[in-house]
Formats: structure tokens, C-alpha cells, sequence
């Protein structure tokens, strides 16, 4: 493990553009570790080795390894070549060779079922019988062809490849006819190292469905896979005259770019693959060529605020200013009262923020026990750790970084706002108002030394003296606090709208459990700002005067704050009919999660494995899901973000699930509402083909 962490410690380096000399000197000292680390892994016992590669899975070490070798690769000093190595893979002429001929509509079946027999010859026999068990488990539990695809789909998303694709082949066999499943089963087979068996499928498609975006792609990105860019070109440009936005074509554009030292479109079309589904390669690659993010680089999703007053902080009120001594006597005790109500109301909001603190605390100490747990489980039952499951131990709200720098910028211009109130409220109370509160102590001040001669015989009286004293205070507080009311009541405006923009902020980018204690601090800041005792300043009052009687003064008014929850809570299993069938695919504020409860159907994922996470490993796609409507179907698969019409983009590389970007209407906005789904409506399931997943090797190599 230490060579491990050296040899990443060395690829983060490198990636720091380094001299034409020290490329090479750090090629050799790559190489130099790569060597001790395979010597040591060749002495491992099996099981040791098991549990090694388990722990790498879950840990996603792999996988920046990859990157970082490709990292290393990139940086080629050679300018003779066409492709620099890594970038674009090398011509495959044997699997060119074995490429067959474009089956008919009648004919599909019968290729599909030849594919198959070297599908579950290169699958692990333990992903093949749990293949096996899960589709006659569905097929027993009435599942037609749509739901046994789209639950394959989701077993794909989950990271169970092999399961995945041994459930989609014995469906397509059986059914040959459905369009979906013959797509993503022809995604499948590139993404799993067989492209040559799925450019044919794909020759049928295209030219059923033409301009479709989907099959484009994959065409596309199969044929680069087996090195032909030209071919390769042909599709993807193909697909991004139809739809310029689209992730998985314009990143693999991207790669073909830079191989050939374009790196002006090489940026070009790493930020439109960024920006249309984020994920960590994408963003590496914009750092590789010294491009720097800014919020204009994120998507739309999720959507801005729309809401004025998430917290309903409209509804509270403070009591008027006094603008009069016989004002300060009416509203004293009304600010008295008010203000103890507001300690009142603070008490629980404060015992709620420090049972969010322990919550945090506790949640953290948990994810230390849980990773111990699965390091100990990896090393006595190699394989029994998930990738997937290892993630979810130091989870990370799945927008967090999109909200974070789109909200950056709304939030540092209205703290700005409430900067410059608060600035203009000082100048005032060391400007203006000094000047006012001087020249009105110097008036008392005289009025009260003409006290000192009441009863000495002069004409001067307590009746004359209090009203002159009252007059001379009136004169002070009206325009004092008339102008300091003026400038809080600002400064409460535009409090009000930075506290709502972090309540809304926060709904994505903080943990559920700890997500309440944060809102508790949002309405205290709020309780606080109007009983005016955190800021330094406050209104002035004068009541020791008792020739004037009480006025009229209007009161506060203390209401109830709305908790805001997410609003993004869809329940997509149901939409695709699986939810019955043991699955979920469910997306919030947070996360989006992809599950099967295998007991459903009496069966269980966990068993001894032939090797450590053969059916847990991610691969770089978009999953598209879409409603089934006649229409829809005519253009065929499902396509990926679509400028019309609704639904949702997943993208998902190595470690899993990266973005999600939600188009036009699917379910009001990603079922922004409770998790349920429109009556009658049916949904699809498409798979986008990524470069990413080409790298490497898959179950045929």
C-alpha cells in the first residue's frame, strides 16, 4: 500500500506540467515503482492479493491510477506521432476483421444468441448464475421485456456489470424485437470490452432510427474503441450537429483532439461534456490544460432559488422605533416583552443546533467504525466490500460542488449588501447621528442647569422646564431614529435574502441529519437581528421625563418559521415499473441512490465471488431515463440531454454516480414534490456510451 501511495503521489505531481526533462526522469521513476509494486503483488498469496484488490476497488486507488497513467502518457514528448498514447487507442484490426454483417430485424434474434454464447463464455461463473437466478426470478415474478431491461439497466448503474449484462443478453434473446434493451445491450458489450459484437446491432439501429443521438454515440464511441477515429469521428461529429451539448460524444471529442495537439477544441469540448454532466475526469482534464472553472462552467441543475422567502421570515416584525419620549414609554415595554418572547424562542433553536454538533460528531465517529468495518470484512472475505458501499461511507452531497460555486458568487454579493447597510448604519451613528445626539445633550445639558435655579425665585418652573426638555428630546429622536429605522429595516432586507439563499444552499450541499441544526442557526441569526443584540447599536430612548402621557406605538409580531426541505424527491423505479421487482433508483438534494433488494425474490448478491468485485465496478456512461410515449418511441432510444421534451441525465464514471442534470418537465422537475409518479406514465431507460469506460479492460480482453 505505501508503493501505492507513492505511485499516486507521483501522478499528482506530475500532473503539475513539468519540464521536457523531468517528464522523462519521472517516466523512469514511474516505471522503477510500477516494477517493485508488481514484484511485491506477485509474492501475495491468493488471498492476500484478494483482499489487496478488494480494498483498491473500494477505495477507487484504481482508478486514479488509470487516470494518472494516462496522465503520465499524455504528457509525450514525441511530435511524430498522430495519437498520443492513452489518449486514443490503437487500431484494432484483428476484432475489425471479425466485425459481422448487419443483421435484419428477422435476423436479430439469431445474432443476438451467437453474442451471447461469448458473452457467458467470458462472464465469471458466479456473475453468470446470478444472472441466471435474478431473470428467472423476474421473469416468475410476471416482468415483461421493458421491466426486465430497465432492471438490468439499474443493476448497471448500481456497479453489478457482469450481473447486468448476463440479465440484458438472456432478454434480448428472448425478445430481440425490443428496441431499448437492444441499445443499452449493445452499450454493454463496447463498455465491457466487445465492441466488434455490437457495431452491428448498432448498423441496424441507425438504420432504423435515423438522427438518433443515442445510437450515433455509440456507434461513435465503439468504433473508437477498436481505434478508428476517422469512423469514430464520423458518428460523434454526427451526433453533436444534432445535439452540440451532448457529455459522453464531446468528451471523447475532447480525447481526439488533444491527441492531435488541437488543444483550442480539445478545451471547447471538455467543457461542454463538463458542463452538461460533471465529473471528476472532465474536470482534471480542464485543470490538465490550464482552464479554470467558473459557475458559468456548471449546468442549470439544480435550479436556482425560486422562492422569496424559503424561511417565511417575511412574517416576523419588530416594534417601531420610538420617535418621541411619549412613544418610548408606550414602546418600552412592548420592546421588553418582545425581546424576552425572542429569548424564549431562542431556547429550543439552540438546543436543536447542539443536537445537530453531536449528530455531526457521532456521524463521523460511525463513518470511522464503518470504514475499519469494511477494511477488516475486505481482508477476511475478499470481495465482500462493494466499491459502492465503501463510497457511501464518506458520502458528499452529490451537487455540492455545482451549488457551491454558482451560489458562491449570489452569496458573497448579498453578504456584500448586508456589509454595506451595516457600513452605512455606522457612518450614521458616528456621522449624522453624533452630531444629532451632541447638540441634543448640549440642549439638556442647559435645560438642566436652568432645573438648578427652579425655586430661587426666578421665572423659570418644572411645568416649562420638562416640556422644553421633552421638545428638545422629540427633536433628537424623531430624526435619529427615523433615519436609523429607515437604514435597519434595510439591513433586515437584505438579511433576509442571504439567509434564505444559504437555507436554500444548504438543502444541497450539507448532510440530511445535520441539515436541521444548520436552519435552527439561520432562525436564530434572524430572532437576533430583530431584537436588535448582536450588532452594536440601538435605537435611543428617553422615558425619565413625566410631563408627557403615552402615545400610540405599533407592536412586533413574532411568527412561525417554515422549515425547507427538499423538493427534489423522485422515486424513478416506479416510473419505470421496477419498484415492485426489488429496485430503486431515487434522487434527492443530495444523492441519488441505486438499490436492489435481491430478498424480494428469495435471493441474496452476497456469495463467494471467483475474484474480489468482479460484478462491482463502475463504467463511464450516461443513463438517460425518459417517459414512454408513442412519439418517443418512433425516434428510438431514449437520448441524452434531449433540447426537448422531459427527463433525466445521469452520469456516472469509475467511482459511480457523478451528476445528475434534470430536462424539461420529467415529473415537474425531478419529481419536485413527494416521491411519487403521474398516473400512467411510463418510463425508458437509455445507455450513453463514455470513453472513459473503454480504458482499461473489460470481461473480453
Amino acid at each position: 500500500m505505501i508503493l501505492v501511495a507513492c505511485l499516486l503521489c507521483f501522478f499528482h505531481c506530475f500532473a503539475q506540467r513539468p519540464s521536457k526533462e523531468q517528464i522523462e526522469k519521472d517516466k523512469k521513476a514511474y516505471a522503477e515503482a510500477q516494477k517493485k509494486l508488481d514484484e511485491q503483488l506477485s509474492k501475495m498469496d491468493p488471498k492476500a492479493r484478494k483482499a489487496y484488490d478488494s480494498m483498491m476497488n473500494a477505495m477507487g486507488a484504481g482508478v486514479k491510477i488509470n487516470e494518472s497513467k494516462q496522465a503520465v502518457n499524455t504528457n509525450t514528448t514525441s511530435k511524430n506521432t498522430k495519437t498520443a498514447i492513452g489518449l486514443v487507442p490503437e487500431k484494432n484490426t484483428k476484432a475489425i476483421a471479425v466485425i459481422g454483417a448487419t443483421p435484419t430485424n428477422a435476423g436479430m434474434g439469431a445474432f443476438v444468441g451467437k453474442a451471447n454464447n461469448t458473452v457467458f463464455a467470458a462472464m465469471l461463473p458466479a456473475a453468470k448464475n446470478k444472472a441466471n437466478e435474478i431473470y428467472k426470478a423476474l421473469k416468475q415474478k410476471g416482468a415483461d421485456s421493458d421491466e426486465i431491461g430497465n432492471a438490468a439497466t439499474a443493476l448497471w448503474m448500481a456497479g453489478r456489470t457482469q450481473i447486468a449484462l448476463g440479465v440484458m443478453a438472456q432478454v434480448c434473446n428472448a425478445d430481440a424485437s425490443n428496441i431499448d434493451n437492444l441499445s443499452n445491450y449493445a452499450s454493454m458489450l463496447t463498455m465491457m470490452g466487445a465492441p466488434e459484437l455490437a457495431i452491428p446491432i448498432y448498423n441496424n439501429l441507425n438504420k432504423r432510427f435515423k438522427k438518433n443521438t443515442t445510437i450515433l454515440n455509440n456507434l461513435g464511441q465503439a468504433w473508437f474503441a477498436l481505434g478508428e477515429i476517422d469512423k469514430a469521428n464520423k458518428y460523434l461529429d454526427s451526433t453533436l450537429l444534432l445535439n452540440a451539448s451532448h457529455a459522453q460524444a464531446n468528451e471523447t471529442k475532447c480525447l481526439i483532439a488533444e491527441s492531435k495537439a488541437n488543444k483550442t477544441a480539445a478545451v471547447a469540448h471538455a467543457k461542454a461534456a463538463f458542463k452538461n454532466g460533471k465529473s471528476d475526469f472532465r474536470k482534471n482534464k480542464l485543470d490538465q490544460f490550464g482552464y479554470k472553472l467558473s459557475a458559468a462552467d456548471y449546468g442549470s441543475f439544480p435550479p436556482a432559488n425560486k422562492s422569496n422567502d424559503l424561511l417565511q421570515l417575511g412574517g416576523f416584525a419588530m416594534p417601531a422605533f420610538p420617535k418621541s419620549v411619549a412613544e418610548c414609554k408606550t414602546l418600552a415595554p412592548i420592546w421588553k416583552q418582545f425581546r424576552a418572547d425572542i429569548d424564549t424562542r431562542l431556547k429550543p433553536l439552540q438546543k436543536l443546533t447542539e443536537e445537530s454538533n453531536k449528530a455531526m460528531a457521532k456521524q463521523l465517529e460511525e463513518q470511522q467504525k464503518q470504514f475499519m468495518s469494511a477494511m477488516n470484512k475486505s481482508i477476511s472475505n475478499p470481495g465482500s466490500v462493494s466499491q459502492s458501499s465503501a463510497l457511501q461511507i464518506a458520502r458528499v452531497p452529490l451537487f455540492s460542488e455545482a451549488m457551491n460555486r454558482r451560489q458562491n458568487i449570489v452569496l458573497q454579493n448579498l453578504q456584500q449588501k448586508k456589509q454595506a447597510v451595516l457600513q452605512r448604519i455606522n457612518q450614521f451613528v458616528n456621522g449624522e447621528g453624533a452630531t444629532l445626539k451632541k447638540k441634543y445633550l448640549e440642549e439638556i445639558s442647559k435645560i438642566e442647569k436652568k432645573w438648578e435655579l427652579v425655586g430661587e425665585g426666578g421665572s423659570v418652573n418644572n411645568e416649562q422646564l420638562c416640556a422644553d426638555a421633552v421638545k428638545a428630546s422629540n427633536d433628537f429622536l424623531n430624526p435619529y431614529n427615523t433615519k436609523l429605522e429607515v437604514l435597519y429595516n434595510e439591513y433586515l432586507s437584505a438579511d433576509k435574502q442571504l439567509l434564505n439563499e444559504i437555507a436554500y444552499s444548504s438543502l444541497y450541499t450539507t448532510y440530511p441529519e445535520i441539515l436541521p441544526g444548520i436552519i435552527a442557526g439561520l432562525q436564530m441569526q434572524w430572532l437576533r437581528n430583530l431584537s436588535l443584540t448582536q450588532n452594536g447599536f440601538n435605537f435611543e430612548s428617553v422615558t425619565k421625563y413625566q410631563c408627557t402621557e403615552e402615545s400610540n406605538g405599533k407592536g412586533g409580531k413574532l411568527t412561525a418559521f417554515k422549515d425547507p426541505n427538499c423538493t427534489i424527491n423522485s422515486e424513478f423505479s416506479q416510473t419505470l415499473g421496477i419498484s415492485n421487482l426489488g429496485f430503486s433508483i431515487k434522487l434527492t438534494c443530495t444523492e441519488l441512490t441505486t438499490s436492489f433488494n435481491a430478498l424480494v425474490f428469495g435471493l441474496t448478491l452476497n456469495q463467494d465471488l471467483d475474484h474480489a468485485g468482479f460484478g462491482d465496478s463502475f463504467k463511464d456512461c450516461t443513463v438517460s431515463i425518459g417517459p414512454k410515449t408513442g412519439v418517443d418511441v418512433k425516434m428510438g432510444p431514449v437520448q441524452a440531454s434531449a433540447n426537448v421534451g422531459a427527463g433525466v441525465d445521469i452520469t456516472i464514471d469509475g467511482t459511480g454516480v457523478k451528476d445528475v442534470v434534470v430536462k424539461g418537465s420529467m415529473e415537474a422537475e425531478a419529481g419536485m414534490g413527494p416521491a411519487t409518479t403521474s398516473a400512467g406514465v411510463e418510463g425508458r431507460m437509455s445507455l450513453n456510451t463514455g470513453a472513459g469506460s473503454l480504458q482499461g479492460t473489460g470481461i473480453f480482453k
